[in-house]
């Protein structure tokens, strides 16, 4: 097993032990790699003893506000929920079916992935192991972690990127007789103990994390001040222009990551020449195209402009869509 590792530089396809002392700094830590996993692409997967108990801070109902564009990951089949409070009731009594249970279903779930061309990674939280610490029942979850390791080492040899994380309590293992952290501990490849870390990191906006600046360019004044509000809640820097005109003053005396430019623009100048001139400016220039038009009828634009088909957007679409644009490299 590895040292104490930065718990922002989790490798893919490990089994992770995460040390904690609070219940606030585990769902604050499970809401961070969620969404790290997320924003990768990753299916993630929260197996919580405590998901459907809404009086405990690990409840989803607690942890829902913390995941970015829950209800569209939920719906996408990105992000799934599993109650654990039976399996942990099984391992209570050292019968592991529901595990074996659990280890096809995954394996199963990352094949089809394949199959349907997304990201073949998968990350799952889950803290059935932690609440037999919790209750004391160390030999328990020392034979639930060995279980976690063999599997991950029989995915490790299938080429399978399945990454599994078990919080655990510090405190708790600390008060043990039995060196229980010790022997716990040397059944996952990396230990994190939050206490080495600031947890106000964890926090960290995707636009704080990326500095980005954004232009919108949009004639509509609703649509404009809803990219712009949702934008700049990320913590994205947001400049907004009405039309076209507008739009090249500004390029002028600004330098913009990523230009959100509408195809229906009024004004004197049209899109597709306002975009022309963007390129003029700045030859570099990453533009997002924003349009009422299906794809099959943008291919002249595709063909006339440096635009890629990913970066043309048909309204209506999902803010989560325009946000997974911008986050593309």
């Amino acid at each position: 097993m590895s040292n104490m590792q930065n718990p922002f530089e989790i490798s893919k396809g490990k089994h992770v032990m995460l040390l904690y002392d609070k219940d606030e700094e585990r769902a604050e830590a499970a809401a961070h790699w969620i969404n790290q996993g997320l924003e990768d692409e990753q299916l993630c997967i929260y197996a919580s003893v405590y998901a459907y108990n809404q009086l405990h801070v690990s409840s989803i109902a607690n942890l829902f506000t913390k995941i970015e564009n829950y209800q569209s990951h939920i719906d996408n089949n990105n992000f799934q929920i599993i109650n654990f409070k039976p399996y942990y009731e099984s391992a209570l009594t050292g019968n592991l079916v529901p595990f074996e249970n659990l280890k096809a279903n995954l394996e199963k779930l990352l094949r089809d992935r394949v199959v349907q061309g997304k990201e073949n990674k998968i990350i799952v939280f889950a803290d059935a192991a932690c609440c037999l610490c919790e209750n004391k029942s160390f030999d328990e979850s020392e034979i639930l972690e060995k279980w976690w390791q063999d599997v991950h080492n029989e995915w490790l040899k299938n080429n399978y990127h399945i990454t599994v994380i078990c919080p655990h309590p510090h405190i708790i293992l600390e008060q043990s007789k039995f060196d229980s952290k010790s022997k716990i501990s040397n059944l996952h490849d990396l230990m994190i103990d939050l206490n080495e870390y600031d947890l106000n990191q964890l926090h960290t906006s995707f636009g704080q994390k990326n500095g980005m600046r954004i232009l919108i360019v949009e004639s509509e004044p609703d649509l404009m001040i809803l990219y712009a509000e949702y934008l700049s809640a990320l913590d994205l820097d947001v400049i907004v222009a009405s039309d076209g005109n507008e739009c090249l003053s500004v390029l002028k005396v600004n330098d913009f990551d990523i230009i959100i430019l509408d195809m229906h623009l009024s004004g004197i100048i049209e899109a597709i020449d306002v975009a022309k001139e963007i390129y003029q400016i700045k030859p570099n220039q990453r533009i997002v195209l924003t349009t009422t038009n299906p794809l099959n009828r943008t291919s002249t634009i595709i063909d006339t402009l440096r635009v890629n088909k990913e970066d043309i957007l048909v309204k209506p679409f999902m803010l989560s869509s325009l946000l997974k644009v911008i986050k593309k490299k």
